[in-house]
């Protein structure tokens, strides 16, 4: 039972393996004869795990051809460390034709006692062709690491181990077996966990070697949590054998002593496990020896890239910057610098970090020159004359935009020492760029945004303007009057209700200027035949006038004034245009759940160019004392309300003004279905 666990374990982890090859795609070169030696050991594995229930000579016969797979691997191995150091040993080319000779008789002599051996037993001279494959194995090994130029063992170094202990185990065993005339079984059942511990040297190998053409990718999360779970597995079984003999102490306090023990074991290996420096340097150790490149690129760039765009995190850009760049480092916190103008850089925000806020450097200054042209980290403790503000601080990173150093991240001393070799220099200064191209975009979009709206209030402020220029037409229209209509009553009643008309909507006009009274007016229904009513009332209009309206009702969802202010800018550019003989008509209909108020004037018309590039362009008037923003503004106030303006026009004929509004009742009755369909 123990055999069949033991094996089922390796040939569980050799089955990972070979998936974790084959997972991205088929492997070429070396790689083809690594797979091979995979597939054959996890078919011996199997095999010897249910050899209870089926031939154990096919076992064994499994068992030969995957010793004989890696022998053969290996002896291709040496075979092409020679062709890269030159080596012409004849001692060598012997071995490596003599091994894999080796290793095909002991699969030959397994073949001859195929379907004849009744039990688990070795025949003598299976024993001796064992010993002689791990003999052979054994030399293989040796030779590869010591033929292999110094500068690649790194390559080769965790697959010697792995492969030179599998063949060293099996020498003992079968060594043993000579002695003991059989294999003990424990020794033999054990050989599935050894080849289980040897798994991860082997994708260890395959990571290093890129020209083994295996495209084997194992995520330095999962190793660091795989080899956090070992290690504290391992410490928790050391724990519990050293509490059980605590627990032997004679009297009450046995039992007391190991509950204790194994408790505060237990406490140790958390807080251990927790400590953010501990963490660090179990985090570098694996990138530094367990893979050919110290980082994972994408995983860093993916990590501060989401990092700097967490706008909801509750942390400003600021913060985040300095994080995304100390994180690297497993630093703890750091001060950004930026350029503040006048010469200088000031300090942006600090992280994890008491420094002078006030602190300034000079753009000329010796520690910005220190940066050379944005390409060059800056190790504080070799820095002289040291600046106040680097007290605790350990690297100072350049930020720099199209070649221009914007500012820099200072960042304090990591949780563990850290080495700054060229790896971590060039992904600094990457994430430096990174991060100086997301500030500048942040300050580009709050640029943007003031200055829209500054465009806004400078719009709506010309509005008012053109509102100001039209009260005062009224107010000088009634001084010019009086001279002449002074003395009748009635005309005293109109002057009266102009002027306090007019002090009206300069009073709304200030209000809407002051910025706790707002620059816009809410919107809200509005009867469209009484606001055109008093349009016509206001306009004093020496014109006939005739309005009409095929419409009972016609509600519109509009800001009130402004809708006034549209409608008396386009009556009175009917009645300028007209003359006391013509006649202006006013119609107000309802079409397809819109309102329509049409104006038409028999007066002097407008050519097509005009009103396509001219009539609604601002700051364009074809009057003396206009502003040439009467028709914009008109336009822009009631496509705001979801509307338009439509003008048709002929020289000498007239000019038809159509303005379409939505229906309010009609947009009210859209908005309920679309509520109970929701």
């Amino acid at each position: 039972m123990i055999s069949a666990v033991s094996y089922g374990i390796g040939a569980g982890a050799f089955l990972a393996l070979i998936a974790l090859i084959l997972i991205k795609r088929a492997p070429r070169g070396l790689g083809i004869l690594v797979l091979l030696s995979c597939i054959l050991t996890l078919l011996w594995m199997t095999a010897a795990a249910f050899q209870r229930w089926w031939s154990p000579s096919g076992a064994h016969l499994l068992e030969s051809a995957a010793f004989g797979a890696w022998v053969l691997l290996l002896a291709r191995m040496i075979r092409a460390a020679q062709d890269d150091a030159s080596i012409q040993s004849w001692q060598i080319k012997v071995l490596t034709i003599l091994a894999p000779g080796v290793a095909i008789s002991s699969l030959l002599n397994d073949a001859r006692f195929f379907r004849m051996t009744a039990d688990a037993a070795f025949y003598p001279s299976q024993v001796i062709f064992r010993i002689a494959v791990a003999v052979c194995g054994i030399l293989l090994v040796e030779n590869l690491f010591r033929n292999t130029p110094p500068e690649r063992r790194w390559h080769v170094f965790p697959f010697s181990i792995a492969v030179g202990f599998g063949f060293a185990y099996n020498l003992f065993v079968f060594s043993e077996a000579v002695v003991l005339k059989t294999p003990d079984p424990p020794l033999l059942a054990a050989r599935g966990v050894i080849w289980t511990l040897i798994v991860p040297l082997l994708v260890l190998t395959m990571a290093r070697n890129a020209d083994w053409r295996i495209d084997v990718h194992v995520s330095r999360k999962v190793a660091f949590h795989g080899a956090t779970l070992t290690a504290g597995g391992i410490f928790l079984l050391l724990a519990a054998g050293v509490a059980t003999q605590v627990g032997r102490l004679p009297g009450e306090w046995g039992p007391v002593s190991k509950i204790l023990f194994f408790s505060g074991s237990v406490i140790v290996l958390l807080f251990v496990l927790s400590a953010g420096g501990v963490r660090a340097r179990a985090q570098r150790f694996i990138a530094e020896n367990f893979y050919s490149v110290r980082y994972d690129y994408r995983i860093e760039w993916l990590r501060s890239v989401s990092m700097l765009s967490a706008s909801n995190s509750g942390e400003p850009l600021s913060v985040r910057a300095i994080r995304a760049i100390a994180d690297v480092v497993n630093s703890p916190g750091g001060i950004l610098w930026a350029e503040a103008g006048g010469g200088v850089y000031s300090i942006v925000d600090t992280l994890n970090t008491r420094v002078d806020r006030n602190a300034l450097e000079l753009v000329n200054g010796t520690f910005v020159a220190g940066f050379g042209d944005g390409t060059v980290l800056q190790e504080i403790a070799k820095l002289t004359n040291l600046p106040r503000w680097t007290k605790d601080l350990w690297l100072a990173i350049p930020l720099t935009t199209a070649g221009h150093l914007s500012g820099f991240v200072v960042i304090s001393r990591p949780r563990a020492a850290e080495s700054l070799d060229w790896e971590t220099r060039d992904l600094l200064l990457a994430l430096g760029q990174q991060v100086a191209a997301f500030i500048a975009q942040e300050r580009s979009s709050r640029a943007l945004v003031e200055s829209k709206a500054l465009i806004d209030y400078s719009k709506r402020f010309s509005f008012i303007a053109h509102d100001i220029k039209n009260v005062a037409g009224q107010l000088t229209l009634a001084v010019k009057n009086i001279g002449e209509f002074g003395d009748e009553p009635e005309f005293r009643l109109d002057l009266i209700a102009s002027l306090t008309n007019s002090i009206g909507k300069l009073n709304t006009l200030l209000a809407r200027m002051r910025p706790e009274g707002g620059m816009a007016e809410q919107p809200r229904q509005v009867d469209a035949l009484q606001a055109v009513q008093r349009a016509v009332a206001e306009s004093q209009s020496t014109v006939p006038i005739c309005l009409k309206s095929s419409a009972q009702t016609a509600k519109l969802h509009i800001e009130p004034s402004g809708f006034q202010t549209a409608l008396g800018h386009l009556l009175r550019n009917a009645i300028e245009a007209s003359e006391q003989r013509n006649e202006i008509f006013i119609d107000i209909r309802r079409e397809k759940g819109r309102v329509v108020i049409e104006i038409e004037d028999e007066g002097r018309g407008m050519t097509r160019e005009f009103i396509h590039d001219s009539l609604f362009a601002p700051a364009r008037s074809t009057k003396s004392r206009g502003h040439g923003i009467g028709a914009y503004q008109a336009r822009e106030l009631i496509r705001a309300a979801g509307g338009d303006i439509q003008v048709t026009s002929e020289v000498g004929v007239g000019t038809r003004v159509n303005i379409i509004l939505p229906d309010a009742k009609a947009r009210a009755d859209h908005s309920q279905l679309r509520r109970i369909a929701g």
